[in-house]
């Protein structure tokens, strides 16, 4: 079998598959591949297996890196244990670094499956539900303010998620193609407040207000916030719903949230994992941002791109990194996992103790950063 692009004459058989594969509705179902990518692969009952791939941008310290968002993986039952998986992504892989997409990033229903391809687990986008009585408990907020946001409020909104973007890992820029609404989507969630200090906005606040009146539960969307008494406002702001809506889910990073609050939170009530891959070494380092000089050689090992499996030199300078091919022998090993690893704000502690180098590095530590990586897009 080979694998070839899907075209919109194949959205008929994507949308059976995808039934099969996830359960979806009839109205979930694709109806044209218009304007995006597909791969598949074809066999005697029809499509044997295919996937998304998605164009995206993603924050790594300070720079954006074009990412490839690996969606809707999805093998017909009769083409399983046959490596249908397997060679629709070594050609999406190859399929990214032909777009210039030296990363790429996936929600995996079983993280066993992409290890092999390379990927490597980063982050968590949680869900945790709290009582919403307990949001109350937050700290006094002092001087800010909370009110409902509105169209006019979308570039100071769009701003202060670049900010928070822009400091960390992982977080997607909310433009091009597949951000079709660009900065006035956070419009679409129910609710959305804004946190203002004399009148400048410093955190705003996203969320769906639930069902029902006696037993609702709110979402959280999303919390964003430049100082921690505009946090508080915020999650104050929440609790105010309690006697309607006794729970709220919050999305994001528990531990932020308990940052926040004096109570314990209860444990995540789903923790979906993410995945990130480095499709194209000498790329990534050149895109992302540094938060140290280095100087430090490896040997990469990579099974699936066996281009970039050699000898490299990483030298970082003055917020900019690049990967130098070396011939020196006797260098640790770094598996390419283990690079997401780092790159998405991982410890050399953490690669080495998952078998992925060879040695600590406190080189590599500082010039990646250490920033644990969050994204709050699902895709």
């Amino acid at each position: 079998m080979t694998v070839r692009p899907l075209t919109d004459a194949d959205a008929p058989a994507v949308s059976r598959l995808s039934q099969l594969a996830f359960g979806w509705k009839a109205e979930e179902l694709p109806d044209t591949l218009k304007d995006q990518t597909w791969l598949g692969l074809d066999g005697p009952d029809g499509l044997a297996g295919m996937v998304r791939l998605r164009h995206y941008e993603q924050w790594f310290t300070g720079r954006s890196v074009r990412m490839g968002g690996i969606a809707a993986v999805a093998v017909h039952p009769h083409a399983r244990g046959q490596g249908t998986a397997r060679q629709l992504m070594t050609a999406v892989v190859e399929r990214m670094r032909s777009e210039d997409q030296p990363v790429s990033t996936l929600f995996p229903t079983a993280p066993g499956i992409y290890r092999p391809l390379g990927w490597e687990v980063v982050g968590t986008l949680d869900e945790t539900p709290v009582r919403t009585v307990e949001l109350r408990r937050a700290a006094d907020p002092g001087r800010v303010t909370v009110r409902t946001a509105g169209p006019a409020d979308v570039p100071a909104i769009a701003r202060l998620y670049d900010q928070l973007a822009r400091t960390g890992n992982g977080l997607m820029a909310r433009t091009g193609p597949e951000f079709p609404a660009g900065a006035e989507g956070v419009l679409e969630h129910d609710l959305v407040a804004l946190a203002e200090l004399a009148g400048e906005p410093v955190g705003y606040l996203s969320y769906t207000r639930g069902k029902g009146y006696v037993d609702a539960e709110q979402r959280v969307e999303e919390l964003v916030a430049t100082r921690g008494d505009a946090a508080a406002a915020l999650v104050r702001s929440l609790g105010s719903w309690d006697s309607v809506a006794p729970t709220t889910v919050w999305r994001g990073s528990t531990s932020d949230l308990a940052l926040l609050l004096p109570s314990v939170l209860p444990p995540a009530r789903r923790a979906q994992p993410w995945m990130l891959r480095i499709n194209d070494a000498p790329a990534a380092v050149a895109a992302r941002g540094w938060a140290a000089d280095a100087d430090v050689s490896f040997r990469l090992e990579d099974p699936q791109v066996p281009a970039q499996a050699r000898g490299w030199r990483l030298v970082v300078q003055d917020g900019l990194g690049r990967l130098e091919p070396t011939e020196a022998t006797g260098l640790p090993r770094l598996h390419v996992r283990g690079l997401a690893l780092l790159y998405g704000g991982g410890s050399s502690a953490a690669a080495m103790r998952a078998g992925l180098l060879d040695a600590l590095d406190p080189a590599l530590d500082a010039a990646f950063g250490g920033q644990p990586a969050r994204i709050l897009d699902y895709f």
